[in-house]
């Protein structure tokens, strides 16, 4: 039985469209074989999940693409279906199947939900004013623009030592704490912003969700999402976030 014959098979479990006979076949080979049993599992997850996906042709093609070098050729449309033998397979044959199985598995569930990635904008640091000798500040806004996250929390946490209640300073901190994934410091710092009155408030919420999504905390994420207002600058992220939370 070759692997499309396989998947073939497994499709029409899925749909019941399997003789008594068949079905009982079937039903023992999954109880006498673990990896067989893994793979159908595994392929029942991937059918579950394109059934329930709005871009579900453009998700094939995507995952025929990725498995062409492994020679897989199973992906035809579901309505071009063919009736299949039942054919005992031996078991050194599960290895090439299965190891599509996983790939397909892993390929598809790391596309299934919204990653921090896919959302984040860090905003440029700007805090040196013009023709200003604040030698610190320069070094934070450099080291912060060129994404070197440690050197920068370090010159704004002493920047922070001489303004303590400066939400500006406090607001690019907490991203530099994400970015390095000090994710209960961040918090604090978000935390404190969210308690405020200053203009970094809503931005503070945003980005906490971030911090947050970028946990897998995805509940706490959507919770922190509702609560921004229609005029928070990141209002229209938040609900596209939400849509895929």
């Amino acid at each position: 039985m070759t692997p499309e014959e396989k998947y073939e098979l497994f499709e029409r479990k899925i749909s019941k469209e399997l003789s008594d006979e068949e079905e009982k076949i079937v039903s023992r080979m999954l109880e006498e074989d673990i990896a067989l049993a893994e793979e159908f599992k595994i392929y029942k997850e991937w059918n579950s999940h394109l059934a329930s996906n709005l871009n579900l042709e453009q998700e094939q093609s995507d995952l025929e693409q990725n498995l062409k070098n492994i020679g897989d050729s199973f992906f035809q449309k579901r309505s071009s279906k063919k009736q299949t033998k039942i054919i005992k397979i031996p078991s050194w044959g599960y290895a090439i199947a299965a190891s599509v199985a996983i790939i397909l598995g892993i390929y598809t569930f790391t596309k299934s939900g919204p990653v921090y990635n896919d959302f984040v904008s860090i905003p440029e640091l700007s805090i040196t004013e013009r023709g200003s000798e604040d030698e610190l500040s320069k070094k934070a806004e450099t080291s912060f623009n060129a994404q070197n996250y440690g050197e920068a929390e370090k010159h704004i946490s002493e920047l922070l030592k001489k303004d303590s209640a400066n939400s500006e300073y406090l607001f690019y901190l907490g991203i530099t704490l994400v970015e390095q994934d000090k994710y209960e410091r961040a918090s604090e710092v978000f935390e404190k912003l969210q308690e405020g009155t200053s203009v970094y408030r809503y931005r503070a919420i945003w980005f906490e969700a971030l911090n947050q999504l970028k946990q897998k905390n995805m509940e706490q994420s959507r919770e922190l999402l509702k609560s921004l207002p229609k005029e928070a600058e990141d209002y229209i992220q938040a609900q596209k976030l939400l849509k895929k939370l």
